[in-house]
């Protein structure tokens, strides 16, 4: 399977871009299987997949093609790949590693609080270093009811697949969570944190 690039129409004047991508993302990718929890709602068609927060719109990630695949994992699995995430994340990085950013959430009542999440960032451009940023408190006995990872590195390739991409997890009320892994290849992908005036959508 290959993603199909597809370019962003034209910015609706007096709209922010970030929401003229993300209306047309889920316009892309229409209606399919949806899955939600207290916190998160996910929709996966042919077309593409996207996740956001039912309270926070704007926490939005989300892509157009089938490249993307997804499983349902069990709540061990889902332990161990996030372990192996914020061990990613707290090691030594290679000269090949650009950004690692963890999200987990572990309980949601409408509002971010720190005892309730866990969030690390560290990003490397032009040689130089954003981060590390560390809020919350990480707790690797519990399963977060949501968890993101967005990386760039040699060292995710054996978690990924590849060295590139998104990966979330929803937790359901069974033992049976989604887990969705989106690569990023290609000039195609876009981040809704830096947009710009011409852009194509993975």
């Amino acid at each position: 399977m290959t993603w199909r690039e597809r370019e962003l129409p034209l910015l609706d004047e007096g709209r922010p871009e970030h929401q003229v991508m993300i209306d047309y993302i889920k316009d892309q990718v229409g209606e399919g299987r949806e899955y939600i929890n207290d916190l998160v709602r996910v929709v996966l068609s042919e077309r593409g997949c996207y996740y956001e927060f039912r309270d926070l719109p704007e926490e939005f990630s989300g892509a157009v093609g089938s490249g993307f695949n997804y499983e349902f994992v069990g709540t061990q699995a889902g332990l161990q790949m996030l372990d192996a995430m914020h061990d990613l994340a707290m090691g030594p990085e290679s000269a090949d590693t650009f950004e690692i950013s963890l999200m987990a959430i572990y309980t949601w009542d409408g509002l971010f609080r720190a005892e309730d999440s866990f969030v690390y960032h560290w990003r490397r451009r032009d040689g130089e270093e954003e981060g590390p940023m560390m809020a919350g408190i990480y707790r690797p006995e519990v399963l977060p009811i949501f968890f993101k990872v967005k990386v760039d590195s040699d060292l995710a390739e054996p978690l990924l697949g590849v060295r590139k991409g998104v990966l979330f997890f929803v937790a359901n009320l069974s033992d049976q969570h989604l887990l969705v892994r989106i690569p990023h290849m290609g000039a195609g992908v876009t981040d809704l944190n830096e947009v710009t005036r011409t852009r194509t959508v993975h």
